[in-house]
């Protein structure tokens, strides 16, 4: 006997195939037809996973055995294509998020693992220090496209930092972002990049370094570390 879907899955859902060239797999992602910042595959996102698919294509074990984390993970494109990559990854956004983005890791799993990766979600509201999660050690921070509400960048930022504190390794950050024309948005990447130079060393990784079809004029690439 088939096993039928569930019913959401056809009504308002559709999946989003991503090739991750470098181990011959495709990831299948569900996103919805219309919704909220999180329901959506985010150009942003794809840049960033498809660099971490570059940097693994120029050193095979760039991602094995890591510990990654990622921010704002939306339908979880940028995480599931680090586990693909062989990273331990734990995807995480607000709480109504996780159904889609556990959706899109169990329909990965089995690639997932067969590369020797992980990836699990768990809830995190930005500026809450109560989370597990900044009781662990992280090698990696991923985030994308995930600069757009005001009332986000100070919580943000604060999460950032908490992450850094409680660790002692060299952790590395990478966060992409689509530069938006409005001025409400040209705005906002002001203010937050602003604070984020701050706090954290930052560089610009130049197009060239990304991949060769997967890289805008319009979406920053950035690598940010702990200032010592």
């Amino acid at each position: 006997m088939s096993r039928r879907k569930p019913s959401f899955l056809t009504n308002d859902l559709f999946p989003r195939e991503i090739d991750i060239e470098v181990c011959l797999k495709t990831l299948k992602i569900y996103q919805k037809i219309e919704g909220d910042v999180n329901c959506v595959v985010w150009d942003a996102s794809l840049v960033l996973a498809k660099y971490l698919e570059t940097m693994c294509h120029q050193k095979s074990d760039f991602l094995s055995g890591i510990k990654v984390l990622e921010l704002g993970a939306g339908l979880g494109v940028v995480g599931l294509a680090a586990a693909t990559l062989g990273a331990q990854v734990t995807l995480t956004d607000l709480p109504e998020a996780m159904t889609l983005l556990r959706l899109n890791i169990n329909e990965n799993k089995a690639k997932i693992s067969s590369m020797g990766g992980y990836a699990t979600a768990e809830s995190l509201v930005w500026g809450e220090g109560s989370s597990e999660i900044y009781k662990d050690e992280w090698d990696m921070i991923v985030l994308a496209d995930c600069v757009y509400y005001e009332e986000a960048i100070d919580p943000l930022i604060e999460t950032l930092q908490n992450l850094n504190s409680s660790t002692n390794k060299r952790m590395v950050i990478y966060l992409t972002q689509e530069l938006r024309d409005s001025e409400v948005q040209k705005q906002l990447w002001d203010k937050f990049y602003t604070k984020l130079t701050n706090i954290f060393n930052v560089i610009k990784i130049p197009q060239e370094e990304q991949h060769a079809n997967y890289r805008s004029e319009d979406i920053i690439l950035l690598k940010i570390s702990k200032k010592f």
